[in-house]
């Protein structure tokens, strides 16, 4: 594509009598199919955008489609504009991820168990706790509810009792209680970690705990109130709706227009994994088995007995969840399904219900009839199903189950049947047959899923086809005397199955399907979208008499606009439905944020640390193949222990090594370690010492006020020769102090005690070192250093650990030499972990200069090095300054309040911003992780436009994948006019590009390539076609122009020539001979006159679109826009237009 081509589209678009609805006559695309296709997001924006300035605003333009619908245009295979798109894109993998979640789904733990084949065999008085726990049967794992339509009963949640015509996002509030359990979690977690000292008492909980996105489990909707499950550890159900009658389960008859958890009744510390919905009443499962109930229990339907009540006309009800025993006491429950009059309830291999009898619980028994109120929960059909239960459903005169051998029963007008669902036989079409001949699986078509509302069932296949059945009471004459377990008594009550959607493409395979108000369904498909079948609005419709069958013919399907990505959807018999959106996970997932880098980036202040390059000239007395000696980097570690192992006096090798540093380097340390029985003294930095050992900490805050300290037999600490500290450690070898001033800079240690094949001698001094350092990390408090000398493994690594704990202490950085000046305050820091974790210091310290502007200050030890940052917030530069020290990744947010998520992504983008300038490229790929968890279709464009200068491009990248992803959505709602112009030229190359992976061939052009390579003569073709439509267009309107001259000169005066006339007859003569002499209606549409000039502005790229595009504007010198007929056949002899693939003449 050009590089002027947006700004030529866009001028276009600025024309008034413009056609966008104009199809292509071979294909059927519009404009808009062309511009997703081939990636142009941006044009396809200016169309959608000119779409919707057309259907709000005045447009005199006639068209056979409705104005503002271009997206609903189809071309002739049936597909949308964003049905071409979806085909030619595909979720990919930017970069891959090794990062670990934010906040670990603690759910995960309490869902670990399964129950199968489990029946509980606890005791009767409950003294022992079931340690089972269940699997929820479904789990949508949704990140976003929509709920839409009738909210009279104020089931939709939005607070108020007004309906939704279109779908709107609904937003949860986890109660106080589930977020003290999570904040007492993470609490917990910090102990063992011994990361720092976690905080006492109910301190206010983080805004990162507040914040955590919710995943939806399940959704269930019913006339007066809604319940929604979510993926929590406990107190997981929220339900809404009408109050009165105590469906709600909060423990009074308020109604509830948001949704509220529901904590009484014992559930609030349960997790709920089932839940199903009657009229009146709610019954729940919780992940232990257990079945809790509560609401009407008017037809008993609650599973037990309700005390009596001295007003005969008062209904029993129940305001708190309440648990079934009986029959259940035993069991484990895996799930449940209610009615208005009954309720089910079924464990892996058995099937109960309670409540009214109507021939729908399943009772097969001689007193089928007789009974009519079933209060406590009754085994059914236990004879019937040869497998274990896959999920059941149940409407007021029907119960289903499907089998997990995927059989489905029903239990009807006291009978039951197996029902045989036609999923191989053909439809009756003859193109809806060729597909079904072609429609191949490796697996076979089975029912997956049963779902019923009204007097509807629906059936939904493996794959993607939907069946319905409709259930009424009719019976025949004499039915009544008949068996009661005559399973054919229910023939007369089901309608043969009927196919009410079909998987013509595949990515119109149903993914759930819900039963609706008056026998419409809702479906969602594979491609994420959204439909509903409604029944068709006829006149006499309203004259004649409802009827309980409907035929096919009387419904139609419809999209619901603005929901894509869908994964679930749910509805009831009243008109209120609800939508569950998953969402990309590009942005949480697919942003890396690299190691740590403390190790790495202290090493070099080892005062030692050159000792690697000492190597004897002569060979040891253990000489090792240079061949097979492993190359070592400079200065690591490991180089560092051979270099102890194999010198033979190193304790002239390590002064040595020490003593070539120069002035500078050395005064850089403030802090001797020494030992008693050798002169070696190790300069080290009390910031890194101190970090480590809290016991060090302390003791050096003493020394200052006592000018003294002492651990006898152990450690003493003093003054040198020069004034500075000195810590001298009593009778330990030289490697031991050698390895706990390497244990302090890198987590390592030289593990001398592991060479058991040298002399006695030597061994015998290699165990009092391992006994040395496991005396001294004893009394230093280096547990982790301890633990590991003792049982002769690698220390783990803990240095970032140390330096977290350090970090909360004030006095930790008393002593520092540089003053960060901030806004409203200072801070203290150590140059030398600046200089080593953050390039900005390092630059500013120790760049071309080298340090030269500082040397006179460092001489004056008293005096701190100042550094002006006034323009930082203080409160922003202790998370930054905590991230140099400790190395802290993700959860350096885990501890911050804020009243608000907007608050808290401010806080964040802070933070990024200190992190961008001052280089700290680790810090801000974890700002971006972090930010990439509160992404949302409606603030990746504001997030994007933030984070797109900075240079660490993780998030823009991700971000950017992520609108190429969720572009239908965003197009659609037009969220992407508030991203910035050149975001949106790199979003149409990242567009390109996932089209590119997704389709190489097509894209790619290698197959024009290789045609043009086999036939060279076509390119000729090609060009001759094209030049030949130039001219048959050039020579049509000359003809046409002088047509329309005479017919202004003989026009008698005061006479008007009618234009729409004259096109129509030009258009119906031009297509005579195509359309067999049949009369086409004409399209209307203005015309422009031409002037005297037929000179051709522009080059025509392509003939085939002059070939196919019906109605398509050609601009000219003189002329803004022209409607021109596409099925005009020869103007002029010798002029082919047969396209460019035909060879003219």
């Amino acid at each position: 594509m050009s590089e002027n081509a947006f700004q030529f589209a866009l001028a276009l678009l600025e024309l008034p009598f413009l056609d966008l609805y104009v199809q292509d006559l071979e294909s059927g695309w519009t404009v808009l199919h062309r511009a997703l296709y081939f990636g142009n997001v941006a044009i396809a924006r200016a169309l959608m955008d000119r779409d919707m300035h057309d259907a709000v605003g005045q447009s005199n333009y006639g068209s056979n489609h409705t104005v503002g619908g271009l997206i609903k245009i189809k071309d002739h295979e049936g597909n949308s504009p964003f049905d071409v798109y979806g085909a030619s894109i595909s979720t990919r993998i930017i970069r891959s991820s090794s990062a670990v979640p934010l906040l670990s789904d603690s759910s995960e733990d309490e869902d670990g168990g399964s129950a199968q084949g489990i029946s509980g065999d606890g005791d009767d008085d409950g003294s022992s706790a079931r340690v089972v726990r269940i699997s929820p049967k479904i789990s949508i794992g949704g990140d976003e509810i929509f709920t839409f339509g009738s909210n009279k009963n104020f089931n939709l949640g939005f607070g108020d009792e007004d309906d939704r015509q279109y779908p709107e996002r609904l937003y949860l509030k986890r109660p106080v209680q589930l977020l003290q359990h999570f904040w007492t979690e993470r609490k917990r977690r910090i102990r063992n970690n011994t990361r720092s000292s976690s905080p006492e008492g109910e301190s206010p909980v983080p805004a990162s705990i507040q914040n955590q996105p919710i995943i939806i489990q399940d959704v269930r909707l019913s006339k007066f109130h809604s319940a929604i499950l979510t993926s929590d550890p406990e107190a997981n159900l929220y339900t809404c709706g009408f109050g009165p009658g105590g469906r709600l389960g909060t423990g009074d008859e308020e109604t509830r227009f948001n949704f509220v958890s529901i904590l009484g009744g014992g559930l609030g510390v349960k997790k709920v994994i089932d839940i199903g919905l009657g009229q009146n009443h709610t019954v729940a499962v919780t992940s232990d088995g257990e079945v809790f109930s509560w609401g009407s229990n008017t037809y008993g339907q609650l599973g037990y007995n309700s005390p009596s009540s001295n007003m005969r006309d008062e209904e029993p009800i129940h305001l708190l969840p309440r648990q079934i025993f009986g029959p259940l006491k035993r069991e484990i429950v895996r799930g449940v399904a209610a009615s208005s009059i009954h309720t089910l309830v079924y464990t892996s291999s058995s099937l109960y219900t309670f409540g009214k009898n109507e021939g729908q619980l399943g009772l097969v028994d001689s007193d089928a009839r007789s009974v009519v109120l079933q209060h406590t929960p009754r085994k059914v059909a236990a004879s019937l199903f040869s497998t274990s239960i896959n999920t059941v459903s149940a409407i007021s005169h029907a119960t289903i189950c499907l089998l997990e051998n995927h059989d489905v029963w029903i239990f009807a007008n006291y009978g039951y049947s197996k029902v045989t669902f036609p999923l191989e036989s053909p439809p009756n079409s003859f193109l809806h047959s060729r597909f079904w001949a072609t429609r191949y699986s490796a697996d076979s078509n089975r029912i997956c899923k049963i779902t019923s509302g009204g007097e509807t069932i629906c059936a939904m296949s493996s794959m993607g086809d939907v069946f319905a059945v409709n259930v009424s009471q009719k019976t025949k004459p004499g039915f009544a005397s008949a068996s009661t377990t005559n399973p054919s008594k229910i023939r007369g009550a089901l309608s043969m199955p009927q196919r009410i959607w079909i998987r013509n493409k595949s990515h119109m395979a149903a993914r759930d399907v819900d039963v609706g108000h008056d026998g419409a369904i809702i479906i969602c498909t594979e491609a994420g979208s959204v439909w509903r079948r409604v029944k068709r609005a006829k006149i006499k419709d309203a004259n004649t008499p409802k009827q309980t069958d409907h035929r096919p013919k009387d419904y139609k399907f419809s999209r619901v606009p603005g929901l894509t990505r869908v994964t679930a959807v749910r509805s009831n018999v009243f008109g209120a439905y609800a939508a569950v959106r998953r969402d990309c996970d590009v942005v949480r997932s697919q942003i890396n944020v690299e190691s740590h880098m403390i190790w790495k980036n202290l090493q070099p202040l080892l005062s030692f640390r050159d000792l690697a390059e000492y190597e004897e000239d002569s060979e040891t007395e253990h000489p090792r193949p240079r061949l097979w000696s492993p190359r070592q980097a400079s200065h690591s570690s490991a180089a560092i222990s051979r270099a102890v192992l194999f010198t033979s006096n190193l304790e002239e090798t390590v002064a040595t090594c020490i003593s070539q540093k120069s002035s500078s380097e050395y005064n850089a340390y403030d802090l001797r370690i020494g030992s008693t029985k050798s002169k070696v003294i190790f300069p080290v930095h009390e910031c890194i010492v101190s970090g480590r050992s809290e016991i060090i900490r302390n003791a050096l805050n003493l020394f200052r006020l006592n000018y003294y300290f002492s651990i006898p037999d152990v450690v003493d600490i003093e003054y040198d020769k020069e004034g500075r500290i000195l810590i001298v450690f009593q009778e330990v070898d030289i490697i031991t102090v050698l390895n706990l001033v390497l244990y302090m800079y890198t987590d390592e240690v030289v593990s001398v005690w592991r060479h058991t094949k040298n002399p006695t001698a030597v061994l015998s001094r290699y165990r009092s070192i391992r006994l040395e350092l496991m005396k001294i990390a004893s009394h230093l408090g280096l547990r982790s250093l301890e633990q590991a000398v003792r049982t002769m493994t690698d220390p783990p690594k803990a240095l970032h650990l140390d330096m977290e704990k350090a970090n909360c202490e004030t006095e930790f950085y008393e002593h520092g030499d540089v003053e960060v000046e901030l806004d409203g305050s200072n801070l203290k820091a150590h140059g030398a972990i600046l200089c080593q974790r953050c390039p900005f210091f390092e630059g500013l310290f120790n760049g071309r200069a080298s340090g030269l502007w500082l040397s006179a200050r460092r001489k004056r030890s008293s005096e701190t090095v100042k550094v002006d940052l006034r323009h930082i917030d203080p409160e922003i530069f202790k998370l930054v300054r905590r991230h140099i020290y400790a190395d802290t990744g993700e959860d350096l947010f885990d501890d911050i309040r804020s009243p608000d998520l907007e608050s808290f992504l401010d806080l964040i983008l802070g933070v990024l911003s200190v992190a961008n300038e001052l280089m700290l490229d680790r810090l801000s790929q974890c700002c971006q992780k972090v930010l990439g968890f509160h992404v949302s279709t409606r603030n990746i464009c504001q997030m994007l436009n933030a984070v797109a200068p900075f240079s660490v491009t993780e998030f823009k990248k991700a971000g950017l994948e992520y609108i190429c992803v969720n572009l239908e959505g965003m197009l659609e709602n037009h969220l992407l006019n508030e991203l910035d112009d050149d975001l949106m030229v790199e979003l149409d190359e990242v567009v390109r590009e996932n089209q590119l992976t997704s389709l190489p061939i097509s894209k790619s052009g290698r197959s024009d390539f290789e045609l043009l390579a086999a036939y060279p003569e076509l390119a000729a073709r090609i060009e001759r076609g094209k030049w030949a439509r130039v001219d048959q267009i050039a020579l049509q309107y000359r003809w046409r122009h002088a047509e329309a001259s005479i017919k202004g000169q003989y026009a008698r005066p005061g006479t008007a020539i009618n234009e729409e006339e004259d096109e129509n007859q030009y258009r119906s003569t031009l297509k005579g001979d195509r359309s067999n002499n049949q009369e086409s209606p004409a399209q209307k549409s203005p015309l422009l006159r031409t002037q005297k000039s037929a000179d051709l502005m522009f080059e025509m790229d392509e003939a085939e679109d002059n070939a196919t595009n019906k109605g398509r504007p050609v601009t000219s010198k003189y002329q803004s826009n022209v409607l021109i007929s596409e099925d005009v056949q020869t103007a002029s002899s010798g002029v082919s237009t047969g396209g460019p693939w035909l060879n003219t003449k």
